[in-house]
């Protein structure tokens, strides 16, 4: 089987129905397992518009909003797109504004846990309760429109947003640009972070059709900032020309360390943010890189206290979960949603320099209709124990793929049975393999937990984690590891 490929008739995964039966998003739905299900009747009826599958398009969300007012044209919108990057770019954002004084609201997406997640008023998300009953009112419009579960959450989003009385309203993009949900918004700046290959059977099959995408959410005498690799700045920079959009490019117009620990300098054009936190990755830094130049360059032009007074406290401050987040200790856990070939290669390399006395071991799994690249066997190679574990959902690879694909990167994966004796084993079920690493897991090993966020979602979800802000601090693993030791 080709690597991410469709799987074939007769392939399953439990304890799912058939993968086709789910579109869409592949953790929504109405008859997945926690944490993947809903939590109430109108997040059921929610996720149920996922049977629909992906829809692009514009006329859906745009008759939402206009039945609902247009609480867009309330918001003053900061839109960030990106096949990597733009979650956590969306969410520094919101930091910084909210420490300058702001009232921010963000949307991101997608949830790990539970769906309100996704909308956040000053770093909290909303309540469950107040959640539902938007779902509810909103219900009707959806089906006059026969709006997608996405585009039903973005205008219940800024609607939210709008009643809030927000000063800014932080908004990640779906899934591209040009025909995305979020497009429908009027913005005050758009964001770019990175473009790898990902989406590919909806987005374009290069790098250049995918850019072409997301270049369709520039408008006219809207400041684009980007952090694109410089193979396609000509190409955004041309786009931005065309589409009127003022242009700034990260790696034209600052400078920073890209590697090393510890505390670092961003130097831009006139100003300097300096000892700025160590924030996990390289990547992280050029996300938190962008995100301050383009509060930056918007502070001189709008004439408007966009950075707080000492950014580096901000990002201290930062809350991030699921990008490369360390959640426990003794052993240490990190939770990384890695699912494509750009993000896991960052992840894996920065997996591999940490310091550490003890094993180092990946737990992954992925989706089926995610490529994964066998250039990234090397950074696999460098791990004690690699083992596959297959998320409860139908999209996910089954314990036969997984063996596949680690025999494709050069592994022979044991069973369960020998896990701790070879370096490569794959669980025929989430539950039972996280108890066999609980029971061998040592204080000093470091584990990374990685693949998609489906998986980081459900291993959060297994060692007890009911609600995000559970993890805004860092835990201690024994109480865990005694909790998975008996879950089996």
């Amino acid at each position: 089987m080709g690597l991410g490929s469709s799987r074939r008739d007769g392939d399953q995964n439990p304890p799912s129905s058939d993968s086709s039966a789910h579109p869409g998003e592949p953790g929504v739905g109405v008859d997945l397992a926690p944490p993947f299900v809903a939590q109430d009747e109108p997040t059921r009826w929610l996720f149920s518009l996922n049977r629909f599958g992906i829809r692009p398009g514009l006329t859906r969300i745009e008759g939402l909003l206009a039945d609902l007012g247009h609480p867009e044209d309330k918001l003053r919108t900061i839109v960030c797109a990106g096949t990597n990057g733009k979650g956590s770019t969306t969410r520094i954002l919101s930091r910084l504004l909210q420490d300058a004084g702001h009232k921010v609201a963000t949307y991101t997406s997608p949830h790990l846990l539970r769906v309100h997640e996704r909308i956040e008023v000053n770093d909290r998300s909303v309540c469950p309760e107040d959640f539902a009953a938007r779902v509810e009112a909103v219900r009707p419009l959806t089906e006059k429109h026969e709006a997608s579960w996405f585009e039903t959450l973005t205008a219940l989003a800024v609607q939210k947003a709008a009643d809030e009385g927000v000063d800014y309203f932080c908004c990640e993009t779906g899934l591209g640009g040009r025909l995305d949900a979020s497009n429908a918004l009027p913005a005050v700046a758009t964001l770019l972070t990175t473009v790898a290959m990902d989406h590919e059977r909806i987005l374009g099959e290069t790098l250049a059709e995918i850019v072409a995408e997301k270049m369709g959410l520039l408008k006219k005498g809207v400041p684009f900032f980007t952090g694109v690799d410089e193979e396609l700045r000509g190409q955004a920079f041309m786009s931005a020309v065309t589409a009127g959009s003022p242009c700034f490019f990260l790696d034209e117009l600052a400078r920073w360390p890209e590697e090393g620990q510890g505390q670092w300098d961003l130097i831009l054009r006139e100003r300097v943010h300096a000892g700025l936190p160590d924030l996990g990755t390289p990547a992280m830094r050029r996300n938190a890189g962008l995100a301050l130049l383009a509060l930056t360059e918007l502070e001189e032009s709008r004439g408007e206290k966009l950075l707080p007074d000492d950014p580096a406290d901000s990002l201290r401050n930062l809350f991030l979960p699921g990008r490369y987040q360390r959640v426990l200790v003794n052993p240490t856990w990190i939770f990384d949603t890695a699912h494509n070939a750009q993000a896991l290669t960052q992840a894996l390399r920065e997996f591999g320099r940490m310091p550490g006395t003890g094993r180092r071991v990946i737990l992954f799994g992925a989706m089926l209709d995610k490529d994964v690249a066998p250039e990234l066997a090397p950074l696999f190679a460098n791990c004690d124990h690699l083992v596959g574990l297959p998320v409860s959902l139908p999209r996910s690879r089954t314990p036969a793929e997984l063996r596949t694909l680690f025999a494709e990167w050069g592994h022979q994966p044991a069973g369960l049975e020998n896990m701790w004796g070879a370096p490569c084993s794959v669980a025929p079920d989430m539950a039972s393999g996280l108890c066999e690493v609980a029971l061998g897991l040592r204080p000093d090993d470091l584990v990374l937990v990685t693949g998609s966020c489906f998986t980081v979602a459900e291993v959060l979800h297994r060692i007890g984690v009911k609600d995000l802000d559970e993890t805004r601090g860092v835990g201690e693993a024994e109480p865990v590891m005694n909790l998975l030791a008996r879950s089996d």
